[in-house]
This record gives C-alpha cells, sequence and structure tokens, in this order.
C-alpha cells in the first residue's frame, strides 16, 4: 500500500474524530450536563513572574486575573494578584471583584454579604498596620 495513502486515510480520520462532540450553546444558556464551550481564552506568563489571563464561556461565566510580584528579592516578597470573575446561577448573575496579597484575600461586589466585607476590612486594617513580611 502507498505510503502517501495511509497518510490520507489517518489524516482523515482525524478530521472526522475532532469534530465537536456535542452542539453548542448559545452565549448565556446553560442546560446541566451540556457541553460548555470556551468563547475565548488568553494567558501570558512574563519572564519577572507576573501574568494575565481571561476566559469567557458559553454558559456566561467569565474570570479575569492578573498577578506580580511585591517586594522582590525580600523576606517579605509575595504575589499580588487582583482580578474578577462571573456567572449565573439560579438565583441570578454573580459578579466578584478581588484582590490577594499580602495582607489577604479581599472580595467585594454585589454578591458578597456585607458583614463578609467588614471582616476583610478588618483583616485587611490589621495587616497593614505591620511591616511588610511580618506575621500576625
Amino acid at each position: 500500500m502507498d505510503c502517501r495513502l495511509v497518510v490520507l486515510v489517518a489524516s482523515m480520520a482525524a478530521v472526522a474524530l475532532a469534530r465537536p462532540q456535542a452542539p453548542f450553546l448559545r452565549p448565556g444558556a446553560y442546560s446541566p450536563g451540556a457541553f460548555v464551550p470556551i468563547l475565548s481564552q488568553n494567558y501570558d506568563l512574563n519572564p519577572d513572574g507576573s501574568y494575565t489571563f481571561s476566559y469567557r464561556s458559553g454558559d456566561g461565566s467569565a474570570r479575569d486575573e492578573s498577578g506580580a510580584l511585591r517586594y522582590v528579592g525580600t523576606p517579605a516578597e509575595a504575589m499580588a494578584v487582583q482580578g474578577a470573575y462571573a456567572y449565573n446561577s439560579p438565583e441570578g448573575p454573580v459578579q466578584v471583584q478581588y484582590v490577594a496579597d499580602e495582607h489577604g484575600y479581599q472580595p467585594s461586589g454585589p454578591n458578597i454579604h456585607p458583614d463578609i466585607i467588614k471582616s476583610v476590612a478588618l483583616q485587611v486594617a490589621e495587616a497593614r498596620s505591620k511591616p511588610p513580611g511580618a506575621e500576625y
């Protein structure tokens, strides 16, 4: 058998098997157990360790995040991250913004309970009262 024929048949089989395995949903639509396509995604990692990434999916969920090192080369070196995520829940849309750094995880947004916002503010105030890298 000609080698070119084998390669052609194998290529055609690969193309046939690579077709989508489930129908795509319109953006924002979701059915439990349904295939959820990724509509867009991005990831950039820089030589200094900083990064950004994001994605959008067919069920309306999304996430964006960026991070960079702070206090590089010191005992207080820490990754500082900021971002946001969103998704549709049975109770309605959920949107959360956040910062995660040497002062802890700090979520905000209309879906974060006010008591959590207050607790986070106290945590951050205590962390900021201490020098970078100090234990608390």
